[in-house]
């Protein structure tokens, strides 16, 4: 190839560079990557129920203008929530992190795997922590979940991602195992 040719398939690229940052500009469309900051990912606790009540923390601070929380208030689906709605009214009691630190691309997973249940619309179940029915495979899918208390959002969706939060053996609540639904109930 030419110089001339180089230099003309090199412009050209630019060019076609330049003008992609232009439309991504103009129409507001800008990819970005996401990296977990603050307590994103976390999961959080107050007190004020039969133990504490669970959260897992989808933005980095606790504000009262957004949806900082994603959890089961009791009633309804699994859902975002305001600081206040998580609080409601009481004490809050810190922050759980996992033994084996996950990483902020493994935090980010937590909170997808998070807004994944919110979209499941997944009821209260007061007597499993994960409830699903019968004649699944291994593991249980978000979209086979027919019920969850607010420990269980926490637990599944660390667990999904290996994280251990509770047990030695029958630990895993994504997986389709009726010791282990027992064992969390």
């Amino acid at each position: 190839m030419t110089r001339s040719k180089q230099c003309r398939k090199t412009l050209a690229t630019c060019l076609a560079t330049i003008a992609l940052c232009f439309t991504q500009a103009a129409t507001g469309v800008v990819q970005t990557a996401e990296a977990a900051t603050g307590n994103q990912g976390y999961a959080v606790f107050r007190d004020g129920v039969i133990e504490w009540h669970a959260a897992i923390m989808d933005q980095p601070k606790y504000t009262t203008t957004a949806y900082p929380v994603i959890h089961h208030p009791g009633s309804g689906y699994v859902r975002t929530g305001t600081w206040n709605q998580f609080l409601d009214g009481q004490n809050y009691k810190g922050v759980y992190r996992p033994k084996v630190a996950p990483t902020s691309a493994a935090r980010d997973n937590f909170r997808t795997m998070a807004r994944k249940l919110v979209g499941e619309m997944i009821p209260y179940d007061l007597q499993f922590q994960v409830n699903y029915g019968t004649g699944i495979g291994t593991w249980v899918d978000p979209a086979e979940v027919i019920g969850m208390r607010c420990d269980g959002v926490v637990e599944y969706v660390f667990e999904w991602h290996g994280y251990v939060v509770y047990g030695k053996d029958l630990w895993d609540v994504t997986k389709a195992d009726a010791l282990i639904k027992l064992n969390h109930s």
